[in-house]
């Protein structure tokens, strides 16, 4: 796929996933804003429907003080009309006529009149009614007592139920102008009730529900008993509260706090579905506590505003996506197109092996031409890059026909160095001695050295060495020093320590670079198995004893490095074999060869593998082993520095001068050596 699909493509997406995004992100918004609104709204008629409804249960108190006073009023004025009467001398009979007729026109049930005693005197009730009346002791009540004794001019009454004939009547009464006795008139409870109901509790609940969009109201007393419950058609409220509804009515009771709940809250509800918001109010009485609580349920329609939203995010979403394509598409191609070209000028590079022609020149400068963003760069970093590729091109011919030069150079003098040292390890039968030696340089040439060689039918030269600098001039200064030592071992081998000396003092007279090298030098005396060695700074080598236990060499006495000091001496040291032991020299490339973790091989690593090595076996099998164990340790890590070991097992001279009759190889005189330390 193009690079120019590729963008449109990605410009699409971007398009398609940003438009449904944001639509989904106003719809959420659309969705908190509706439900904040209802919330509030809701809690706001809730409160003002409990608060008319905290009205409203004061209203009764009032209307009795009110029909109260009325009563008494009339009371009050029974009570004159009945003192004119008496003045006048009217009868008892003339008198219950008047008081009927009063309380007929008025709607008044009851109207007593007492003496001083409370007794009955007059009464606007017929015969048996009124002896049901004086029967139950009505006028007799405490609550009558304040008017009979003086106390009070007026009263009004709770209901009073007469216990003769279950009836209830509310009673105001009046004292006689004179203190002769009391007026008492009774109202009826339908009376308050009939007030109420023209105010109507229910009607108001109804009244607040038609003018907004609730599902349902329920009124509640302080017993959590609802007082009334009205809802929208359709809606059925008449079975008892859900276990929801009930715990929001307690909160409410009980925190003396608005509250809300949202039933139905999922995203599939709020969709597809009929979510519910309860509001919850309390309702307080005349002294501020809460006696009562209002409850509503309010629908929350979201669908017609989601679907609004998605069928205007959905027409947005085409317009922004065939706008996108529209102004996409210049865009695309004036970004596309240079780097299309400068795809063909590569490929053309590419096909003329690096070698740019006119027609190149001229299409990258075009393409790079007026052009101040990333492609212009690219196209001028490219015209450069051709301009001077030849140049390097040139420059990397003959920097690699230099570097094969140097490493054919560096392999015939690898094959020099290596032709220096012995090649054939093979000593004369008679000596009784197995030799092998091996040098695996780190760089292409190195600066270790070993050498062998017969001084005589008796004695061998051993030398093993370590320049202290790597590659060509340690090569060279390895290829002095061995050669050095050949002549001065061949010239005079009475001392080891004085050929030392010699070589030393010969490295130090033509040594500007400063260059040393670590030397372990010796002869050994095939008939005896005894060693006379000196050192220069060397490693201490390790002899294998016949139960096959290394044994490190103690401290040499030898001298310094050798190129260091022109007049340094050199002191010697001897090694005593038995028939079957052996020696290991080695440099510090084997003790200090490291792995990846940056781990050494070091000497005790070697004499456990030396350890591991048969007792018997010659001495290529033991540098093998060697060898082995070294390159498991390092694994991959790459070789530090150049790894040399010298190895020898001496089994006994076979000269008949130097063997008993039994076979068994015996010490012949020899210059007794400084002393021992092995």
């Amino acid at each position: 796929m193009t690079l120019r699909r590729r963008l449109f493509l990605f410009v699409t997406l971007i398009i398609a996933i940003g438009v449904p995004s944001t639509a989904g992100v106003f719809a959420y918004v659309s969705w908190r804003s509706v439900l904040e609104r209802t919330e509030r709204d809701g809690t706001l008629v809730a409160q003002l429907l409990a608060q008319s409804i905290s009205f409203l249960q004061q209203v009764p108190v009032a209307i009795q003080e009110i029909v109260g006073k009325d009563v008494q009023t009339q009371a009050d004025i029974v009570a004159h009309l009945v003192q004119i009467a008496r003045q006048r001398k009217a009868t008892a009979l003339e008198v219950n006529q008047a008081l009927h007729n009063i309380a007929a026109n008025n709607g008044i049930p009851e109207i007593w009149v007492t003496d001083a005693r409370g007794a009955p005197a007059f009464w606007s009730l017929d015969d048996i009614s009124a002896t049901i009346g004086v029967d139950s002791g009505l006028m007799l009540r405490p609550a009558f007592r304040p008017l009979l004794e003086g106390y009070r001019f007026s009263v009004f009454t709770d209901l009073q139920v007469r216990n003769l004939d279950s009836r209830e009547l509310y009673y105001a009464g009046v004292a006689m102008p004179d203190r002769s006795g009391m007026v008492l008139i009774g109202r009826q409870p339908g009376r308050v009730n009939q007030i109420l109901n023209s105010i109507g509790l229910k009607r108001m609940a109804e009244t607040v529900m038609s003018g907004a969009l609730i599902d349902a109201i329920w009124v509640f007393d302080e017993n959590l008993k609802p007082v009334i419950a009205t809802s929208v058609e359709g809606v059925d409220k008449s079975n008892a509260l859900t276990a929801t509804e009930r715990n929001i009515v307690e909160r409410v009771v009980k925190t003396s706090a608005p509250t809300s709940y949202l039933e139905n809250s999922g995203l599939h509800d709020a969709l597809f579905g009929y979510p519910l918001l309860y509001v919850a109010a309390p309702i307080f009485n005349a002294e501020g506590l809460p006696n009562g609580a209002a409850l509503m349920s309010l629908p929350i329609n979201m669908r017609a505003e989601l679907y609004s939203l998605l069928t205007i995010t959905g027409g947005l979403t085409a317009v922004l996506l065939l706008l996108g394509m529209v102004l996409a598409l210049p865009f695309l191609n004036r970004l596309v197109r240079p780097l299309a070209r400068l795809t063909v000028q590569t490929h053309r590079l590419v096909e003329h092996n690096f070698n740019a022609d006119e027609e190149m020149h001229a299409e990258l400068l075009k393409v790079s031409e007026n052009r101040h963003d990333e492609v212009g760069y690219l196209g001028g970093a490219l015209y450069s890059m051709v301009t001077t590729l030849k140049a390097y091109i040139a420059d990397l011919k003959a920097t690699t026909a230099a570097k094969e030069r140097i490493e054919g150079e560096l392999s015939a003098a690898r094959s020099i160095q290596m032709g220096m040292l012995p090649s054939s390890f093979a000593l004369p039968d008679h000596t009784g001695c197995d030799l092998h030696a091996m040098l695996e340089p780190a760089k292409a040439v190195g600066g270790d050295l070993f050498d062998f060689f017969m001084l005589d039918e008796r004695r061998l030269f051993i030398l093993i060495g370590d320049v202290s600098d790597k590659g060509v001039p340690a090569a060279l200064f390895m290829a002095v020093t061995k050669t050095l030592f050949s002549v001065e071992a061949r010239r005079d081998s009475t001392s080891v320590g004085r050929i030392m000396e010699r070589v030393n003092a010969a490295l130090c007279e033509n040594n500007p670079e400063g260059m040393f090298v670590t030397v372990f030098a010796g002869i050994m005396d095939l008939h005896t198995g005894e060693l006379i060695y000196s050192d220069g700074g060397h490693e201490r080598p390790l002899v294998l004893r016949q139960d096959g236990r290394p044994v490190l060499v103690e401290k040499q006495r030898g001298g310094l490095v050798l190129g260091f000091d022109p007049g340094a001496v050199y002191e010697e040291d001897v090694i005593r074999l038995t028939p079957g032991e052996g020696l290991v020299v080695y440099t510090d490339g084997v003790s200090e060869a490291m792995n990846a973790k940056h781990e050494m091989f070091m000497v005790t690593r070697l004499s456990e593998t030396l350890a591991s090595v048969c007792c018997k076996v010659p001495a290529r099998a033991i540098i093998d082993g060697v060898i082995g164990s070294v390159k498991s340790f390092v694994g991959g890590h790459p070789q530090s520095d150049d790894i040399t070991l010298l190895a020898l097992r001496w089994r006994g001279s076979t000269d008949d001068a130097s063997v008993s009759e039994t076979g068994v190889a015996v010490r012949v005189n020899y210059r007794e050596p400084a002393a021992e330390t092995v």
